[in-house]
């Protein structure tokens, strides 16, 4: 008998690669996904722990999903917030019968099993591999947890250790894609120019990217969140020897005041982030950056903010993200004195976006004019439909607004700029 399962994924998009496993390991036992919670067996949230707002986000959805779920059905929660106040929450809310830890994901069937007992045996395919994204589109984590110890960080708390993926694992994963006819793969992790350290002794991005790009020729191969310190100048010259790796470095660099880096516990000062970026200038001239950056760490000086502020004018980024700080349990930074007035943090933060922005919009008008290559994410309207050029990743970027008649979604297409729109660009087929 096929039961129903129902999924509520929140957060970034390693927990929505981590929902795809929990999904594969549903499917193997014979569960099939439902959007509808009254018609489900099971009910998952996988949940996000991030800042205080996505707590709030996670917690709202677990009551939720207990309240709309069908009499009887079994309601689970996994992800970083049971991880982080699995018994806090217990105790405050028993209507969950199964906090999900991290150790369970590999052994996820038989968690389901111990509430459903009669399901069958686990028979996990390689090519089972679930999907949660829009067919043209993955994810592919290449490896868990983070070795950095950044001091405003908390994911090494409770996602613990750099863990990576087997390369030949990954291989075949992206091969399984390819055969779908995926046109872009993303490769993400925590940390991703670390992966092969601890499973290799070595860091072997260069050969993942190298390997990965060859089993799926016909796709983009996009590389997330890669440190600075790590991104070694074999990583360049993969990305930039490989056709099919788009030339998009998405890097968060954090500040770029020395004082503010070293207090953050990075392990880069300004000097060598701007010789790593020339580095990568260099090599691929046509690369798009895309960074994030903290206002408001403690003992954040008005001088340590000009000097992000010109730091930023200097490297003209192409995409930036820019957070606020605030305390995050159990982390270095929360028992650190001299914190800056939320008021103060705000400003910064206003006084940064207005500029970013500025800067944005300079930097998009360099588009115009020009024939690209796009993928058909969506349509908005008859003959409107929003793309994404080799510059703009998924969820974070801008998008590329496109008026043509005859395209599909995840269509190929080539298309002109003709103009900016925002954040985003405008374009004719």
């Amino acid at each position: 008998m096929t039961r129903h399962a129902a999924l509520i994924s929140l957060g970034c998009s390693k927990n929505l690669a981590d929902s795809e496993d929990l999904v594969t390991a549903l499917r193997s036992v014979d569960f099939a996904l439902t959007d509808r919670l009254d018609q489900a067996d099971l009910v998952l949230v996988n949940t996000c722990a991030f800042i205080e707002g996505a707590k709030q986000e996670s917690i709202d959805h677990i009551l939720a999903a207990a309240k709309g779920r069908k009499p009887g059905a079994k309601l689970m929660v996994a992800g970083c917030l049971t991880e982080r106040y699995r018994a806090e929450l217990a105790a405050d809310m028993p209507e969950v019968d199964q906090w999900v830890v991290f150790k369970d994901y590999d052994r996820f069937p038989a968690v389901v099993r111990s509430h459903f007992p009669d399901i069958p045996e686990h028979r996990l395919r390689h090519d089972q591999r679930s999907q949660l994204t829009p067919p043209h589109f993955a994810f592919l984590k290449i490896a868990e947890g983070c070795d950095n110890t950044c001091n405003f960080c908390a994911i090494p708390l409770f996602r613990g250790k750099h863990r990576s993926r087997p390369l030949e694992d990954l291989v075949r994963q992206a091969a399984v894609l390819a055969e779908r006819g995926t046109k872009e793969i993303n490769l993400i992790s925590q940390h991703l120019d670390y992966y092969g350290q601890d499973l290799y002794g070595a860091r072997r991005l260069p050969e993942l990217v190298r390997q990965v790009a060859a089993a799926a020729p016909d796709a983009w191969i996009r590389l997330h969140y890669c440190y600075p310190n790590d991104f070694s100048d074999e990583l360049i010259a993969a990305m930039a020897e490989t056709p099919n790796v788009v030339k998009y470095v998405d890097m968060p660099i954090q500040h770029g005041s020395d004082r503010t880096l070293a207090a953050m516990g990075r392990r880069t000062d300004r000097a060598q982030i701007t010789d790593r970026l020339a580095r990568i200038r260099a090599a691929m001239p046509e690369v798009v950056l895309r960074t994030t950056f903290i206002v408001g760490f403690p003992g954040e000086r008005d001088a340590d903010f000009d000097e992000l502020m010109s730091f930023v004018r200097e490297q003209q980024f192409d995409s930036v993200g820019c957070f606020t700080y605030s305390d995050e349990d159990g982390t270095t930074a929360e028992k650190m004195k001299h914190k800056v007035d939320p008021e103060i943090i705000q400003a910064r933060h206003h006084a940064f976006m207005t500029q970013q922005k500025k800067l944005h919009r300079k930097r998009l008008q360099r588009w115009k004019g020009r024939e690209l290559q796009v993928i058909v994410d969506a349509q908005k309207d008859f003959g409107v439909f929003t793309c994404r050029h080799y510059g703009q990743a998924s969820e974070v970027d801008g998008a590329t607004v496109v008026h043509a008649e005859g395209l599909s979604v995840g269509d190929w297409a080539t298309v002109r700029v003709t103009g900016v729109a925002g954040y985003d660009l405008v374009a004719s087929g």
